[in-house]
């Protein structure tokens, strides 16, 4: 029995073999065909869907390539953008800077006095103090002996006097910030000192800054663009995934009619109609004979080893037959002495009861 079981085994894997080797052969042999067919006018509906499934493959390698494409430019206007926005950054933080230098420079000119008398308590307050705390803490630098407490107590004060003194250059420099940004939005007048000189460095960043602005948003409207493009999913590789999965699909359903076209000009399928046979005939060719061969060999293998399977199956499931009826026989056999026993029994009871019964009445008479 084992040896039949692996014979089984053996065949069904080479049934495999065969079925996958027949399958390559029959899908190249029917793709060949349909490839002569494609330009001939015949008007079979399996052809059709042919020509329907190539064109399907390749207006999806587009769209994949499509998508593609708008990835790759999205990656770069992010990437742009990105580095336009540190720049833009850049800018903003160096026009602060010249705001701050125009601020001071008008502070420090006197011909700017009506402009700047607006700030000037304001300004020579955050001075006098900015001075003040300098010179405390030179003072207390120069400090020298006491004990470990008075160096204690120094440093502490030194750290509070620091943070005040930080505290005062930051008002000072959003003072000078504030002004200069106020002065450079006024219109242009014909200064001929250091202030028009700092107002030209003023223009100029502007003139950088709005062409760089005029750039990002042309990058951020293209962005916009695209990102609506890729519709509600708004994934690129999860919709190129998509398409991929759906040409595979077509693929699988192409090698369905290669296989089917395949069988039928091997003569493995004969249930074709006289006018398929006829076409089938004229785009075989001598050079196919060899195919045609092996496709029947291959097929004729498969036939056989089915037979042989059924055949060593059939005959395992005989065996296990005759061994349930050896089974059921000798179980019989157990159940007949059961009841032969069961019967001597009972007649040994019959009789002991016919005993007791003459017994019986040989007492009646005595009464």
């Amino acid at each position: 029995m084992d040896d039949r079981k692996r014979r089984i085994d053996e065949l069904q894997k080479n049934s495999q073999e065969s079925k996958v080797s027949l399958d390559t052969l029959l899908e190249n042999f029917g793709e060949s065909l349909y490839s002569r067919a494609r330009e001939m006018n015949e008007s079979f509906e399996d052809i059709n869907q042919y020509k329907n499934y190539l064109l399907d493959i390749a207006e999806s390698n587009i769209a994949i390539g499509k998508i593609e494409e708008k990835n790759r430019r999205f990656k770069e206007l992010e990437e742009a953008i990105n580095n336009k926005e540190i720049e833009e950054k850049e800018q903003a933080k160096e026009m602060s800077g010249i705001y701050r230098k125009l601020g001071k420079a008008l502070l420090e000119n006197s011909a700017y006095d009506d402009y700047t008398s607006l700030f000037r308590e304001q300004a020579d307050a955050l001075k006098a103090k900015r001075e003040s705390l300098e010179t405390r803490i030179g003072e207390l630098d120069n400090k020298e002996g006491g004990n470990v407490f008075s160096w204690i107590g120094k440093s502490a004060q030194g750290l509070v006097l620091k943070s005040f003194l930080s505290k005062a250059q930051e008002s000072q420099e959003q003072l000078y910030f504030n002004i200069g940004e106020r002065y450079g939005n006024r219109d242009s007048v014909n200064e001929q000192d250091d202030v028009a000189v700092i107002r030209g460095e003023i223009d100029d960043l502007r003139a950088v800054i709005k062409t760089a602005q005029d750039v990002l948003s042309i990058l951020r409207d293209e962005r916009r663009i695209i990102t609506a493009s890729f519709g509600i999913d708004g994934n690129p590789q999860k919709q190129i995934q998509s398409v991929k999965n759906h040409i595979t699909q077509v693929k699988e359903s192409l090698g369905i009619l290669y296989r089917k076209f395949g069988l039928q000009a091997s003569g493995i399928d004969e249930d074709i109609t006289p006018d398929r046979k006829y076409f089938i005939d004229t785009i075989v060719t001598a050079e196919d004979a060899e195919i045609i061969s092996r496709a029947v060999r291959l097929n004729q293998a498969l036939i056989e080893n089915e037979k042989a399977v059924l055949k060593l199956k059939a005959s395992l499931l005989i065996d296990e037959e005759m061994a349930k009826i050896e089974k059921y026989k000798k179980s019989i056999d157990e159940k007949k002495l059961r009841i032969a026993d069961c019967q001597k029994g009972i007649a040994d009871l019959e009789e002991s009861v016919r005993e007791s019964e003459g017994y019986i009445q040989e007492l009646e008479k005595q009464l």
